[in-house]
């Protein structure tokens, strides 16, 4: 499998979950099976998850390996801010945080800890180009994303863009999923929330093993959320719990990018973020041809409804711009 056809593969899934997900976003999971029973077709378009990791992308271009918060801010600042006329469909707490924290002239690390939602899942959602852009090199992968997150995110939210970059790097080295999910514990400190969570759910798959095919996975659902999920937080967006969902699908999937999407939207909270990271860190191990066709041919290009910067721009031609520009630094 070449590194263009995980790239593609990674970002596809990205926005394929993304998609899927996003009509059973704050659902229960009660709720979803009530409504589909198994949630398994794209019903309409994605969400800020997958602008956002076009716009990640976009940065990796520009600076490379040399990325500074100091480059994000710039960029905020140059290409989203001016064309932010009025509300910003869709954004989460931290962007919508970060946004306002920028245009009062604050600097990052400010800009990720004054609007007290750092602990989001916002980096989380666009750190897969991160690990495309670092093959093979989780810790490398987890450095770069860190330094997007320092402008809108703090503490956990960083962490959560760290784990998550660190297992799409290792995935598309070719690890195994056991090892993908090992790569995204080793660039977290051990005693984070993150980990634990992470800890905590892949107990929770050694133990009940994988859902079967069309069987009853509601008990290993239940489980899961008993083992992560925040449940008197009235908001879905938490990063350790969503990073960990996301890795627990992955692993209940196989690795594999409709099982692997299919299982993470059934658990809600946020779906479409949890679709989103899993269908990625998928995506990369299978490559382009391991996302469903009648998946793929409903991702166009994006309309640019949260991040208008990005509008017109389809994930297939991000990663090969990224696929493009990690071969020019391998070349220098």
């Amino acid at each position: 499998m070449t590194y263009r056809d995980r790239a593609r593969g990674c970002l596809l899934g990205l926005a394929a979950g993304d998609a899927l997900g996003a009509p059973a976003e704050n659902l229960t999971p009660a709720e979803i099976r009530r409504r589909w029973g198994r949630l398994t077709e794209i019903e309409g378009g994605g969400t800020d998850d997958t602008e956002y990791a076009i716009f990640a992308a976009s940065l990796l271009v520009a600076h490379g390996h040399d990325l500074t918060p100091a480059d994000v801010a710039a960029a905020y600042r140059e290409r989203i801010i001016p064309l932010v006329t009025g509300p910003m469909r869709g954004a989460g707490f931290s962007e919508l945080g970060t946004i306002e924290a920028l245009r009062r002239g604050l600097e990052p690390p400010l800009t990720g800890m004054v609007h007290q939602h750092g602990w989001s899942d916002g980096l989380a959602m666009r750190a897969a180009p991160y690990g495309i852009f670092c093959p093979g090199d989780p810790a490398e992968a987890a450095r770069l994303v860190e330094q997007d997150g320092l402008v809108s995110q703090s503490g956990e939210g960083i962490l959560g863009g760290r784990a998550v970059a660190g297992a799409v790097a290792a995935a598309m080295g070719g690890a195994a999923p056991g090892d993908a999910v090992g790569a995204a514990l080793a660039v977290v400190p051990a005693d984070s929330w993150t980990a634990r969570a992470i800890g905590r759910a892949v107990a929770v798959l050694e133990r009940s093993g994988p859902p079967t095919p069309d069987g009853d996975d509601g008990p290993l659902v239940e489980a899961l959320h008993e083992a992560v999920v925040v449940r008197h937080y009235p908001w879905t967006d938490v990063a350790p719990e969503a990073v960990a969902l996301a890795l627990a699908a992955y692993l209940a999937g196989g690795g594999r990018v409709e099982a692997s999407v299919t299982f993470g939207v059934s658990l809600g909270r946020d779906a479409d973020t949890i679709g989103a990271i899993a269908g990625a860190v998928a995506g990369a191990t299978s490559g382009e041809g391991g996302v469903p066709g009648r998946w793929a041919a409903r991702i166009g290009p994006v309309t640019g409804k949260c991040l208008p910067v990005v509008a017109g721009k389809h994930v297939l031609d991000v990663a090969d711009e990224l696929a493009g520009a990690v071969a020019d630094t391998r070349g220098r």
